[in-house]
């Protein structure tokens, strides 16, 4: 039972079901997923050895945060990464990879198109690790779900902007189109188009939200205690 909750929370936060600072509690955890506090417990303190929570007391929890070099980082080791994977699966697709990525791709375009974006963010969790897995390289495919399960949450951050799913989507057709055409230089390029669209729009999102917190915040006067 431990496993099987890491794991749904593990794949829940690659795919952006949580948000960054997000506060949960484990008996909610736990009613969600139909289990016990004990396997949710066991398992989230796996997630936290791996930076996914942190701990506000003995049953309060919340989803972890980055900074901006952090997200920088991680940005920039997921271009070289999956870069390297998407180049691999290229040069190992088979008809029935074809198929499948092609059905993917399909339902990514139609959650895009509906701005439906629960099922947006998974299906993209989904088309991703599937052209990874393709890779048949699992190592490099553990390192990058270790990034994914730091990134993931802030995908929800940008994913409502329908303007910025269809873009997405522009770099998904040519990730396919590189796949299908076996064309490995073109398929590592548009998953760094990918990525690093994702990013930009990010940094754009957190930093108007950072000028927002800063108007709000009153301003304390001269000689103001603070209470």
């Amino acid at each position: 039972m431990t496993d099987q909750v890491y794991r749904h929370l593990r794949d829940g936060l690659m795919a952006g079901r949580f948000a960054p600072g997000q506060r949960l509690t484990i008996r909610d955890l736990a009613e969600a997923l139909g289990s016990s506090p004990m396997p949710v417990r066991e398992a989230l303190r796996r997630l936290q050895a791996e930076g996914a929570f942190e701990f506000s007391g003995t049953a309060r929890l919340s989803v972890g945060q980055l900074s901006e070099a952090q997200l920088r980082d991680v940005r920039d080791a997921r271009v070289a990464l999956e870069g390297l994977l998407a180049e691999h699966a290229a040069a190992r697709m088979t008809w029935v990879d074809d198929n499948e990525v092609r059905q993917l791709y399909g339902q990514l375009q139609a959650a895009a198109d509906a701005v439906d974006v629960t099922a947006y963010l998974w299906t993209n969790f989904a088309f991703h690790r599937r052209i990874y897995q393709i890779a048949q390289a699992p190592m490099i495919l553990g390192a990058v779900e270790n990034f994914w399960l730091l990134i993931g949450p802030f995908f929800v951050l940008v994913a409502p902007d329908a303007a910025h799913l269809q873009r997405s989507m522009e770099a998904h057709r040519q990730i396919l189109d590189a796949l299908l055409d076996r064309d490995a230089p073109a398929a590592r390029a548009a998953v760094t188009d990918d990525i690093m669209q994702a990013a930009n729009c990010l940094s754009r999102v957190l930093d108007k939200a950072a000028k927002e917190r800063s108007v709000a915040a009153p301003r304390r006067r001269r000689g103001d205690i603070p209470e």
